[in-house]
């Protein structure tokens, strides 16, 4: 990611579909046809950015639960946040997305129109 990252920048992929328990969560992206894992503490994180707060934010609400300084639960939420980013999870809302879905990736085909003869 080439700017710093602020989660009120940053909103869920619309096709992310979650499935939350004690142990922490699943992920379904049914556009990409991928599931992903988090464990409680990536689901806490996950929690509050569907909330809208900020990384600070985030390192606050953290920062109540771990004896970790502040700084280094900054720069591990930062990471969590371009890793989501990176999986295609979560966007910014300023940047437009592309969507594909899964069949069409692994079926290119079906974005062709072959004309009738």
């Amino acid at each position: 990611m080439e700017h710093p990252i602020d989660a009120q920048d940053l909103m869920i992929a619309p096709g992310v579909r979650e499935t939350a328990s004690e142990d922490g969560a699943v992920l379904l992206d049914i556009e990409q046809g991928i599931c992903f894992s988090l464990n409680p503490v990536g689901l806490r994180i996950w929690e509050l950015l569907k909330k809208h707060y900020s990384a600070d934010q985030i390192a606050d609400v953290m920062a109540q639960n771990f004896p970790v300084s502040r700084s280094q639960l900054l720069a591990d939420i930062v990471e969590f946040l371009q890793s989501l980013e990176a999986k295609r999870l979560i966007h910014r809302s300023s940047h437009t997305v592309t969507r594909q879905s899964w069949l069409a990736k692994i079926l290119p085909w079906t974005k062709q129109r072959v004309p009738a003869h």
